[in-house]
């Protein structure tokens, strides 16, 4: 089993020459460790005893130059360990004191690198090491000096680490340790601590522990390729609005995804087994609904991969339960943050005529100038060279998501994504709103393979569906404004399109009738669209995705939308062309799904989802695999169309019987009397009529239009 720690214990405390600190819970044969810190006196006066001769590893004075500094001692654990050590050093000292216990671990081999720095700072820096094998535990510690304040200082461990422990002694020295596993035996970089306010004076520890019989560390797996292994995840939850720290979480049978175009989802599962965890969870998930801090809507989960931001994902519900056998969970459910914008409605009508992108951010802007509303999207800059009008009408009861996805997927649009990013030089997660013009094209390619020797690929799917293509095609645009309502009004349609060469292979005729995404109402343009649908979508479109394990050092990522993926197969349906692969193809990676590693499944997977090769070309909306027909997926459109044009008709005034006791002789309106018989009373009513008229007229047309009407 690898390195790992058993339990931890801290303790602060001055003045006194002597104290006897609890030792943590061991079993024989764990390695103990202790750093020891103190603000002033010598080294020499720091000391340790209890259970057993101790072995000092490191130490280093203050770099200021104040007298204090920090030692670290190592011993094995025995079975009759003591409940205290006793530790020692100057007598009017301020002490932090943190001991851990580590299973699995070797005493020989451990590396201890340090630095210090003396100097107001924010950022602690620990330097950077080299393991002994390619297995074990890294523990980072930091010790602060000089605190300007005895309020406590929080400490925010490096990217991708676990924080471990925290202890602080008046305004004088504070230390924190945070933890990863060692998976190999290359060069661990320096990793810094963020403190919550500027200290005087810092230094940093890098404590590497090879795991107990270590084996050698296996071959080196070439950046360019994906392969088998495991990955270190951290889950850190933190305010939607703010960014604020919360807690971390632990989740169970974990899974996200991303794709362009739509949200992604993220589902998790939390167990709870004791009051601890129960805790830690009640952070995020409030025992009661009076309880306004946090819950679901409130907060996002940033996951971390080895240190590197894998995604950020809105958590927008949670279900709380307890099984038959007896435990406790609390199963998550969120999506990016991409969904929050479809969330926040339009309360004015809006409208941008610029370059497209230029609409989009105003679009974006003008959302987060609302209150509540701001969740800190930094927008890329750039046009597009394309000028569109981007309307939001309140009619249509919008949310700025579905306005800004509508406008998008408009004729010559564009694609867009929410991509959450680490900056190193702030230290700070960026949530970048990204574009690209007419999609997002990545500069990396990504190789999986799949051959009787083995490869990178677990399972592969190729879908074909006739009917999401044609071999004849047809194109509807707009409806030409400037016809009178009593003729009715017809849509524009381009000339039949045949796809010759399906056709002359023997093809049947299968008939399509499509919309013109910008509605237009020229036949030449409706005709250059109706040839290029049918020059992309001739015949069968094909759709694929593949399952493939990541390994620790992965190219791979939710990031990684938009890059090129090579798939090289070799197998019973792909075999060997003149002695190369039987597919050796290049695609653009639109999806990606993770699944970490889990119980009962030893290795993390991505299921990638990747473009037929034109389609794009359409900005079509049949990228993904879906079994829906292609009739139901028309219906769905159809019927949210008819839904918001029924928004639209105007509203009249129709009396009923009961509100016109002497209802007037229209034959003859000059020889009428009571309480309708004046003139304006009666033009009135014409006119009600009259708008009445003109607005079923216009809804027939639109009904026509839409050929939902002969």
């Amino acid at each position: 089993m690898p390195a790992q720690i058993r339990d931890s214990v801290t303790a602060p405390y001055s003045e006194v020459s002597a104290r006897n600190v609890a030792a943590p819970e061991s079993q024989p044969g764990d390695v103990l460790l202790i750093i020891h810190s103190c603000d002033i006196g010598s080294l020499d006066a720091m000391t340790v005893t209890g259970g057993g001769t101790w072995t000092t590893i490191a130490s280093r004075s203050r770099d200021g130059g104040a007298g204090g500094g920090t030692k670290i001692y190592r011993r094995l654990a025995t079975a009759s360990e003591p409940s205290t050590y006793r530790l020692t050093q100057s007598l009017l000292a301020d002490v932090t004191v943190t001991i851990v216990s580590i299973s699995g671990a070797s005493a020989d081999g451990i590396l201890v690198t340090q630095s210090g720095a003396a100097g107001n700072t924010q950022d602690l820096t620990t330097p950077a090491g080299t393991p002994s094998t390619g297995s074990g535990l890294e523990l980072r510690a930091g010790v602060a000096f000089s605190l300007n304040s005895n309020l406590t200082l929080s400490w925010e461990a490096p990217a991708g680490y676990t924080p471990v422990r925290s202890v602080q002694s008046r305004q004088y020295v504070s230390a924190s340790m945070a933890s990863r596993p060692i998976v190999s035996s290359t060069q661990v970089p320096a990793a810094a601590f963020r403190l919550g306010r500027t200290v005087g004076e810092s230094m940093g520890f890098t404590i590497l522990i090879p795991t107990t019989g270590s084996t050698p560390t296996p071959p080196v797996i070439p950046d360019t390729a994906p392969g088998r292994g495991s990955g270190l995840y951290r889950y850190m939850c933190h305010d939607l609005l703010t960014g604020s720290y919360i807690t971390d979480i632990r989740p169970s049978d974990c899974t996200f995804d991303r794709r362009l175009g739509e949200p992604g989802t993220f589902s998790a599962t939390l167990p709870v087994p004791n009051e601890t965890v129960a805790e830690e969870v009640a952070r995020i998930i409030p025992r009661l609904s009076s309880d306004l801090s946090t819950g679901p809507g409130r907060f996002t989960v940033r996951i971390w991969r080895a240190g590197v931001l894998w995604g950020e994902y809105w958590i927008t519900g949670a279900r709380l339960a307890r099984s038959r056998r007896g435990g406790i969970s609390v199963e998550l459910r969120g999506s990016g943050l991409d969904a929050y914008m479809h969330n926040v409605p339009v309360e004015t009508d809006l409208s941008y005529s610029s370059d497209q992108i230029a609409n989009a951010r105003s679009l974006i802007t003008h959302m987060q100038g609302l209150s509540g509303a701001n969740i800190g999207l930094m927008l890329q800059t750039g046009t597009s060279g394309v000028t569109r009008t981007l309307e939001a009408k309140l009619e249509n009861d919008p949310t700025y998501g579905d306005v800004l996805t509508d406008f998008a997927k408009g004729y010559n649009g564009f694609e867009w994504t929410i991509d959450p990013t680490y900056n190193p030089d702030t230290r700070q997660v960026e949530r970048w709103w990204r574009w690209g013009w007419p999609r997002i094209v990545g500069e990396t390619t990504h190789v999986v393979t799949e051959s009787p020797h083995g490869g990178d690929i677990l399972e592969w799917s190729e879908e074909i569906d006739a009917l999401r293509g044609a071999t004849r095609v047809r194109v509807r645009g707009g409806t030409p404004e400037n016809v009178d309502a009593e003729e009715g009004a017809e849509p524009v349609y381009s000339s039949w399109t045949s796809a010759t060469a399906h056709l002359a292979a023997g093809w049947p005729r299968i008939g399509q009738r499509i919309d013109h995404p910008g509605e237009s109402t020229s036949t030449s343009t409706l005709n250059s669209y109706a040839s290029r649908w049918i020059a992309t979508m001739a015949g069968a479109v094909r759709v694929y995705s593949c399952t493939v394990a990541l390994g620790a050092r992965t190219t791979l990522s939710p990031s990684a939308l938009g890059d090129t993926v090579r798939r090289i197969l070799v197998n019973e349906w792909f075999a060997r062309i003149s002695g190369g692969a039987g597919v050796n193809q290049s695609q653009r990676l639109i999806g990606i799904a993770i699944t970490p590693v889990r119980r009962g499944v030893g290795k993390e997977e991505a299921v990638l989802i990747l473009e037929e090769p034109t389609i794009s070309d359409l900005n079509s909306g049949d990228r993904f695999p879906t079994e829906q027909p292609r009739h139901v997926r028309r219906l769905e459109r159809d019927v949210q169309w008819l839904s918001n044009e029924a928004k639209r008709v105007r509203p009249v005034n129709i009396p009923g019987a009961e509100d016109i006791p002497d209802v007037p002789n229209f034959t003859s309106p000059s020889t009428q009397s009571g309480d309708f018989a004046s003139s304006s009373a009666y033009n009135a009513l014409r006119q009600d009529s009259a708008n009445t008229n003109l607005s079923l007229k216009a809804l027939i047309n639109k009904l026509r239009a839409r050929g939902f009407l002969e």
